[in-house]
């Protein structure tokens, strides 16, 4: 049951605006109003026993955060659960909702996750909301990434027909290489189903880029990881291709990997990204793999991988050519990374981690931002993003004030 809860004294990021002296009210698991505090304080005994009083204690409150890329956290992989332990370890960090990102595995394995977190779905109960579904495969380019190249696959009507079935109106996002052979009918098909679709893993041309737009594309997934290279330098000439023009297409938004030690996106990278796609068109992830939560060492990884964490790093690399593979990063850890590579101001990078994603989710009627009617969804820190309090529906479900 949700708790009726007034979150006093601290600073309220929408995170459109930076609200001071302003209390914030959560009814029935919705964002009820926000006051100014003169008029709280004027009226506060009417809201004795009626309300819960929390004194934030001069820390910041936003959307809570959501993370629609995350392979896995706490040993737990993202096509296999048990989701209530990547949700309780989650929520820790101040992600309020989440999509479970599949690796690119065999369609049978997909199908089967779809119907099991679909299941977790209508029974959750406690933790970060299970939000949907992202499947980063089976229609990929096997060129890119670290994946098994024999799960890649050529769309079949029969196979993503029977997905997007067992996922019940949960697959909310899905990457596809339009290069592929039935690609074309996968995208339309995905458009028709309200699926966000995205590109990665890809090695198309720039025309085969604006076609798949025109046909229902609206989403680059980890900008700069997963995408064929243009061509060499010719006489010293700066060469065009395909990542060039991803920061200039204005229809596309973007997930960007701002990891700690810059290994996916160069922190240089990261400032040209900002000024190119725009606050509103930037969505911050964590790609987290299953081992998130492990001290540095070597692990095998849910999808058969052997990785390395190395001390002070929030990257994963294989183990036998040092690739990348992902990330042991948390939301607010993205948001402190991208702050301090870019020197981005906080409300925005907020923004980045909470309505953003909602909007490309198609879900930001009721989530990523506070104003009234929207979900109770909060997340309280200070300075340093760390985690004071994590509100879900109106419940609290981490507390460190």
């Amino acid at each position: 049951m949700t708790e009726n809860l007034i979150l006093q004294n601290g600073i309220i990021l929408t995170p459109f605006e930076e609200l001071h002296n302003s209390v914030l009210f959560l009814k029935d698991g919705k964002i009820e109003k926000i006051v100014y505090d003169t008029e709280f304080k004027s009226n506060k005994k009417f809201y004795y026993g009626k309300y819960k009083i929390i004194d934030i204690n001069n820390n910041y409150m936003s959307p809570g955060f959501i993370d629609i890329h995350t392979h896995g956290v706490n040993n737990v992989d993202a096509t296999k659960g048990p989701y209530e332990a990547m949700s309780e370890f989650i929520v820790k960090y101040g992600t309020t909702g989440f999509l479970p990102t599949f690796w690119n595995a065999n369609i049978s394995d997909l199908i089967d996750a779809c119907k099991n977190i679909s299941r977790f779905i209508k029974n959750q109960k406690k933790g970060s909301k299970v939000l949907g579904i992202n499947s980063e495969g089976p229609y990929l380019n096997p060129k890119f990434g670290a994946q098994d190249p024999i799960n890649s696959i050529i769309p079949r009507f029969n196979d993503y027909n029977k997905l997007l079935a067992a996922s019940e109106g949960n697959l909310k996002l899905m990457t596809v290489a339009p290069e592929i052979k039935g690609a074309e009918e996968l995208i339309k098909y995905l458009r028709l189903n309200d699926v966000t679709i995205a590109i990665c893993y890809t090695e198309m041309t720039v025309n085969q880029l604006y076609k798949s737009i025109d046909m229902g594309v609206s989403h680059i997934g980890h900008i700069f990881n997963g995408f064929g290279e243009s061509t060499t330098l010719d006489r010293g000439t700066k060469p065009y291709g395909l990542q060039e023009e991803l920061l200039v297409c204005d229809n596309l938004m973007s997930e960007v990997l701002a990891d700690k030690v810059g290994a996916h996106v160069h922190p240089v990278w990261l400032k040209i990204i900002l000024r190119c796609k725009g606050i509103e068109n930037i969505i911050l992830i964590t790609d987290s793999r299953d081992i998130n939560g492990n001290p540095p060492g070597t692990y095998t990884m849910g999808d058969g991988f052997d990785a390395i964490i190395k001390k002070d790093e929030d990257i994963v690399r294989l183990v036998d050519d040092g690739g990348l593979a992902g990330c042991i990063m948390t939301m607010n850890g993205a948001i402190n990374n991208m702050i301090k590579h870019t020197g981005i101001n906080l409300k925005d990078a907020i923004r980045m981690a909470t309505f953003n994603p909602a909007r490309a989710i198609k879900i930001s009627n009721r989530k990523g931002e506070i104003k009234a009617g929207m979900d109770a969804d909060i997340a309280v820190f200070n300075k340093n993003i760390d985690i004071k309090l994590t509100i879900v529906n109106g419940l609290i479900e981490y507390y460190n004030l």
